[in-house]
C-alpha cells in the first residue's frame, strides 16, 4: 500500500497544485492535464483503467452541468459553463481513487508476515 502511495499521491498533489495556481490559465491548465492524462493512462495502465478514467470524465462534469446551470456555484473562466480542464480532472481523480482504494484492499487482504 505505501508503494501505492508513494506513487500516486505526488501526481494527485500536483494536480491539486496545478489548479490552484494555474486557474486563471484554463489552456495552460488543460494541456497539463491532457499531459498527466496521457501519461498516467500510458505508464500504469492496468485492465480497466481507461474505463475508471473515462466514465468520471463524463459523468463529473455532467453532474456539475445542473448546479452550475442552476447558479449554485460558477467557475472563472469557462468554456461553457465548466472549465475545459475540469473532465480530465475528474478522470484522474477517478482513477486515482481505483488506485488507491486497491491498494487498501490488498493490504487488507494480504497474509499477515
Amino acid at each position: 500500500m505505501v508503494q501505492a502511495l508513494v506513487r500516486y499521491l505526488p501526481l494527485y498533489l500536483a494536480l491539486i497544485g496545478l489548479a490552484s495556481l494555474m486557474w486563471h490559465r484554463p489552456i495552460t491548465l488543460t494541456i497539463c492535464y491532457v499531459a498527466i492524462s496521457a501519461l498516467v493512462l500510458w505508464r500504469f495502465h492496468r485492465r480497466g483503467d481507461f474505463i475508471y478514467f473515462a466514465v468520471p470524465f463524463f459523468m463529473g462534469p455532467l453532474g456539475e452541468l445542473a448546479p452550475v446551470w442552476f447558479k449554485a456555484w460558477t467557475y472563472s473562466q469557462p468554456l461553457v459553463l465548466i472549465p475545459l480542464w475540469l473532465p480530465f480532472a475528474w478522470g484522474l481523480a477517478g482513477l486515482f481513487m481505483r488506485r488507491i482504494s486497491d491498494a487498501f484492499l490488498e493490504s487488507m487482504t494480504a497474509p499477515a508476515a
